[in-house]
């Protein structure tokens, strides 16, 4: 993200996006010193503050993998920052690559040694074995936050001991829960108990879910498969859907609108992104699964996951 990110800065065309993303908003520095020496002139909101794994710190880009790359929660962040007179804490809980019905499984589908037994039937591998896998994620996530919040004034000094709320959670997830066996079927099952266990421990918050929306739904919302049945990736949309008529306080919020159709045009032109690399690298560098690693994708999604939630909240 950093290639097209830099480049996109230097461009009239294109710069404005990313204003409140450098130091000032000022576009002839920035790029002036990423041209000369490779350093990035990001902006820091000191307003809101930003938990990601071991990084902490005020909202700017680079809490995300590669370094100097960001996600949605740069212009959640700003928006929240935004609507709000008090400081905001975003905590950023994502490792990628995990479904839902595994790394993040909930600890209500996994309480008993009977689901333990039922999970390791399901995926034909030793109880211990699942019992070490399902469900890791999900409990790394509720360390962070419980960390993130018992350790306020260490990682974030401008915190003055004023207490907390917290307002809501965004999801956005769902690629890998295609590939393991009866994980599509199961999405809707799993996280309608993935967010009763959230809300248990942590409140009755609102939860925006970001709809899966790779490939601009080329291939129809709910995708088929060669046979003509609904593709494991339309079951999943399918299931993120229904989530918010399941329960109170959900909104699912579509991606596929969002996708950089620029970015994809190059990327499946012809001759493919290799055939001006140059070229592919000023609007994206990664694959559709990631959305291209286009800037422009992750600040949409950004800002359509903070209207949503704003929308919860004011209801």
């Amino acid at each position: 993200m950093p290639a097209p990110l830099t480049w996109q800065v230097s461009q009239p065309e294109y710069r404005d996006r990313w204003t409140h993303f450098i130091k000032d908003g000022d576009h002839e520095a920035f790029t002036k010193a990423y041209s000369r020496d490779k350093t990035y002139l990001w902006s820091e909101r000191e307003d809101v503050w930003i938990d990601y794994h071991e990084q902490h710190g005020n909202l700017k880009v680079g809490y995300a993998r590669p370094a100097n790359a960001f996600g949605p929660e740069m212009n959640f962040g700003h928006r929240m920052g935004d609507r709000y007179d008090e400081p905001v804490l975003i905590i950023k809980s994502a490792w990628g690559g995990k479904a839902i019905a595994r790394g993040f499984l909930p600890p209500s589908l996994r309480d008993t040694e009977a689901e333990w037994a039922a999970i390791a039937a399901n995926e034909k591998k030793p109880l211990e074995e699942v019992k070490k896998t399902h469900g890791e994620f999900y409990d790394l996530m509720d360390r962070e936050i419980t960390d993130a919040l018992a350790n306020l004034a260490t990682n974030h000094p401008a915190y003055e001991g004023q207490g907390y709320e917290i307002e809501g959670f965004v999801w956005f997830q769902g690629f890998n829960d295609q590939f393991g066996p009866g994980y599509p079927d199961a999405y809707l099952h799993n996280m309608k108990a993935f967010i009763r266990d959230v809300r248990a421990k942590w409140g009755p918050m609102p939860f925006v879910i970001g709809q899966m929306g790779q490939d601009a739904d080329k291939k129809g919302i709910y995708p088929l498969d060669r046979e003509g049945n609904m593709s494991a990736v339309g079951k999943i949309r399918k299931a993120q859907r229904e989530v918010e008529f399941a329960l109170p306080d959900v909104v699912c919020v579509r991606t596929a609108p969002l996708y950089d159709r620029e970015a994809d045009a190059i990327y499946t032109g012809p001759g493919g992104w290799q055939a001006d690399v140059a070229k592919w690298r000023q609007h994206g560098d990664d694959r559709p699964y990631h959305y291209l690693g286009s800037p422009l994708f992750f600040a949409r999604a950004g800002t359509v996951f903070a209207e949503a939630m704003v929308e919860l909240l004011d209801d």
